[in-house]
């Protein structure tokens, strides 16, 4: 992959690879179902529902300005999509003495996308990505910095995959397709607390705030969340 590409860049590329001999189109381009009129016009008119939590926040800004491609959301809106993530953490890299020397993180999105008025769901999915940070006991400052950087990344992950998928689901139901919904996807566990020292003082990692597993649930029945 070329040095400047970007992530976006390169989804598009596997996106135009991997969907060219099933009916699918690229997510962006000018063949891209996002280039596309209509869907541009349902996605703006989607509105993202209310997410708790720091992290939940974070993804929501994110995909409002995914939603809107730039444009604005158009009023009155015809979609709610709903989104239950979580984000959960682990020690690796743990040394002889006991400290671990990396933090994973990794973040889950159930969506569910309802049809309004009526909030009848047309679509659904589940997104999942991971990411790390180093951890220096004697860099306290940088640590808090690189997981909020990491948190920030993954929200945006999170996002692009999201309206990714939303984006080729409304140009399915577009060409008169039929909703396709998957099973309910349960996230993985929330991370008990790390029972080994990980600074060389014997400090153990308690559970950072916002780590919790957000709503902590996956999309149930048609009719609601779990």
């Amino acid at each position: 992959m070329a040095e400047g590409m970007t992530r976006r860049g390169a989804l598009a590329a596997l996106l135009a690879l991997g969907t060219a001999g099933c009916g699918f189109r690229p997510m962006y381009g000018e063949t891209g179902v996002a280039s596309d009129p209509g869907t541009l016009a349902e996605l703006r008119a989607t509105r993202v529902g209310f997410i708790p939590e720091r992290f939940g926040q974070l993804m929501r800004r994110a995909l409002a300005q995914n939603l809107a491609q730039g444009g604005t959301p158009e009023s009155p809106a015809r979609y709610e999509l709903m989104v239950s993530p979580g984000l959960t953490a682990e020690a690796i890299g743990i040394q002889r003495d006991g400290v671990a020397t990396r933090l994973r993180y990794i973040a889950t999105a159930n969506w569910s996308l309802q049809r309004l008025p009526g909030n009848a769901v047309v679509a659904n999915g589940f997104e999942r990505s991971m990411d790390a940070i180093n951890l220096d006991p004697n860099q306290a400052f940088a640590v808090d910095a690189s997981r909020e950087a990491a948190e920030r990344r993954l929200a945006r992950q999170l996002a692009d995959d999201v309206v990714t998928r939303l984006a080729m689901r409304l140009a399915e139901l577009r060409q008169g397709g039929d909703p396709r919904l998957i099973a309910p996807v349960t996230p993985p566990p929330v991370m008990p607390e790390i029972q080994r020292p990980l600074t060389p003082g014997g400090a153990l990692i308690q559970g950072t705030p916002g780590l919790e597993g957000g709503l902590g649930g996956g999309i149930g029945p048609q009719d609601g969340f779990r």
